[in-house]
């Protein structure tokens, strides 16, 4: 089992924004077509997230993909099939809904693979919140400031991530009580 390291995280925890590239969307498309092949399921809910899945949305130049599973506590099956893909599967005691993996390439794009619950909380928030911000760009103009700024303050990732939960919390709300 392939397992990124805690000494591996260190030197990549600073956050730098790149402005919106056109061809995120494309590197998904492959990428979930590669996911797709290892896992043998061509039904399996695969989903582009994160700022690269929002159109002209400044971005760590990450592509962020949400797997969707049936049963969370089943994940460890698919780390086999994802390692050949080139995924690593990275321990995070703190994220009880969803379990994370790792992918870098020799062309210098990196993935993040998340898997969660298919149509539990931490999809239906992310879908919402990427939807949300695709279909209202005053919101999602309102977020890449919020980004610029706390890259420039926050430069570790952790404490940016952090920084960025209530402004979230607020679009989500937004989003249910439009429903």
């Amino acid at each position: 089992m392939n397992c990124f390291t805690c000494d591996e995280q260190k030197h990549q925890n600073r956050v730098q924004l790149s402005p919106y590239q056109s061809e995120w969307p494309e590197a998904f498309a492959r990428e979930k077509n590669a996911i797709i092949q290892e896992l043998g399921d061509p039904t399996i809910p695969i989903e582009h997230i994160g700022s690269t899945s929002v159109p002209n949305l400044p971005a760590k130049p990450i592509i962020d993909i949400l797997l969707g599973v049936e049963d969370l506590d089943e994940f460890t099956r698919y780390i086999p099939p994802l390692s050949q893909a080139g995924y690593e599967y990275v321990p995070k005691p703190e994220l009880r809904t969803r379990r994370f993996f790792k992918k870098e390439t020799n062309t210098n794009d990196t993935f993040h693979l998340h898997i969660c619950e298919w149509k539990g909380s931490e999809w239906e928030e992310k879908i919402i919140f990427r939807n949300y911000l695709r279909a209202n760009p005053g919101s999602a103009k309102a977020y890449e400031s919020l980004k610029k700024q706390l890259a420039e303050t926050y430069r570790e990732r952790s404490v940016y991530t952090e920084k960025k939960g209530p402004f979230i919390q607020s679009i989500l709300d937004l989003a249910y009580k439009k429903g």
